[in-house]
């Protein structure tokens, strides 16, 4: 009955001890907070091959055929920061509204290859996952092509851990009036000089008043915090500028704003296109990144992206010269 009892007691024991190392052994096996928040994150973007655009004859219609990674962003312990170089083998999670789009495998290209690429960003990757598995969203536009005169797939962002999520929950949205009339009053203030042109196409010597109605509110996001993204453009823009000192600012594109749950507005570019939203750092804030074309009339000059966190308090560039 003693050796009954001490054997129940000892099985007991055992199962308890397991109850007690079990926990401590997956404890383990998980990454530590600080672990996880020193592991870097890559964000990059697919996009169409700038070598095979910049080789299209002027009878070159359609697509081409392969398309790359740019990696652009890292987060590390030290913050967010544009990325230098990526020379290792990456697995990707591609990222879109929210969702998991699918995983696609990369490589640096390599020297020689490099050397050959028309102008743009100096470190991208190769993508090793079959043509028909890599995600396509939309149909091939003009938005995001730079100085090529062809239509190219939209850029699709890919983190370098599965982080895909939208927690800010960005969804477009028609914009109320308390929204709207503060964005039009930042408008007025970021551009103070708008003037139109003369019949041979110089800017004329005095300021053009902007009505209300001049400037349309053509997009624009919210999210569930109350913020807004919101993008402008005059409703006349044909040979218009803004006077900037001695420098004349073509306005015809877009202006890019953000307003706070406050209701402050912040001018955040002008001829960006929003690319996605995202939880790329895992930290349960969304990240935003904008495709950038900036340049003089029709020629860009700096080309790129760029993504803000924390609530749009910061931002890094990601940009390359195209001249």
């Amino acid at each position: 009955m003693l050796f009954h009892e001490l054997d129940k007691m000892a099985k007991c024991g055992a199962v308890l001890a397991l109850f007690v190392l079990f926990p401590l052994a997956r404890a383990q096996e998980r990454p530590s907070h600080a672990e996880r928040d020193n592991k870097a994150v890559y964000v990059g973007l697919i996009e169409d091959d700038r070598h095979q655009l910049a080789n299209l004859g002027p009878r070159d219609f359609g697509l081409v055929k392969n398309r790359t990674i740019t990696p652009a962003f890292v987060k590390d312990a030290s913050g967010w920061k544009p990325v230098k170089q990526l020379n290792q083998r990456v697995t990707w999670t591609v990222a879109f509204d929210g969702k998991k789009l699918g995983v696609v495998v990369s490589e640096p290209v390599s020297g020689s290859d490099t050397s050959e690429k028309a102008p743009g960003p100096s470190d991208t990757h190769s993508i090793l996952t079959p043509t028909d598995k890599i995600p396509e969203v939309g149909k091939p536009n003009g938005k995001f092509n730079g100085n090529f005169e062809t239509a190219v797939r939209r850029p699709l962002v890919v983190v370098s851990e599965p982080n895909f999520t939208d927690p800010d929950g960005w969804r477009r949205e028609g914009v109320p009036d308390q929204v709207a009339g503060p964005v039009r009053s930042s408008f007025r203030g970021v551009f103070q000089h708008v003037r139109q042109c003369d019949p041979s196409g110089e800017p004329l010597e005095t300021d053009w008043y902007l009505s209300d109605s001049e400037i349309v509110v053509s997009k624009a996001y919210v999210s569930n915090k109350g913020s807004f993204i919101v993008e402008t453009q005059l409703k006349h823009n044909h040979c218009v500028f803004n006077l900037d000192g001695s420098r004349l600012q073509s306005l015809e594109g877009d202006q890019w704003f953000y307003v706070a749950p406050d209701r402050q507005v912040t001018h955040l570019g002008d001829d960006w296109q929003l690319v996605d939203a995202g939880d790329y750092d895992s930290d349960r804030k969304s990240e935003v990144i904008f495709y950038v074309a900036e340049g003089r009339q029709d020629f860009v000059e700096t080309e790129g992206y760029i993504l803000f966190y924390d609530d749009f308090r910061r931002n890094v560039r990601f940009t390359w010269s195209d001249r």
